[in-house]
């Protein structure tokens, strides 16, 4: 079972917890092997300007 990408794939966004600008890189999505049901998805950030990657939940990115 597939899930949707994050709507901001590929574009800037800003981390509501502490304000970094980024740009989503990519996502992983954890579900149950017998019921299917989700139960993490796990966005990765690239910062503007480069540097290390960071993980944020998907409902603290914001449009930049």
């Amino acid at each position: 079972m597939s899930s949707p990408p994050h709507p901001h794939l590929g574009r800037a966004v800003r981390d509501r917890r502490d304000g970094r600008l980024g740009t989503i890189s990519g996502q992983l999505v954890e579900r149950d092997t017998e019921t299917g049901r989700l139960l993490r998805r796990r966005i990765f950030v690239r910062p503007q300007g480069g540097g290390i990657e960071w993980e944020a939940a998907p409902e603290d990115l914001v449009p930049a």
